[in-house]
């Protein structure tokens, strides 16, 4: 990532190899998933920024969690160098995911 636009995930997913070698932080290429939860003074940048900004990284998966709708997930998954168009989960709606793990829940968990 460019030094102007250095952001710090909420949650990583990394392969055990990564954790085992890093100290400190990790680097975009050790990243699997990035999971942001947006917040007021955040969802501008959760939306647009930082999606941009974690594809041209190379980080395979992003995740956008937003309470105030719902909540939902918004799962970003990469495509060259930039994320296809979202795909929105809703509460009640079970999200069954491939990437970078299987995994299936309902996003209403995240509201507990």
């Amino acid at each position: 990532m460019a030094a102007s636009h250095l952001y710090i995930p909420d949650v990583v997913v990394v392969p055990r190899s990564s954790v085992r070698r890093v100290r400190l932080m990790f680097a975009p290429e050790d990243m699997l998933l990035a999971v942001e939860v947006a917040s007021p003074s955040t969802v501008t940048q959760d939306k647009t920024l930082k999606a941009e900004v974690y594809a041209r990284a190379g980080i395979p998966t992003y995740w956008r969690i937003e309470l105030d709708e719902g909540p939902i997930l918004y799962v970003y998954e990469l495509n060259g160098d930039t994320y296809d168009p979202p795909t929105a989960y809703k509460p009640g709606a079970i999200a069954e995911l491939k990437a970078p793990f299987p995994v299936s829940f309902d996003p209403d968990r995240f509201d507990r």
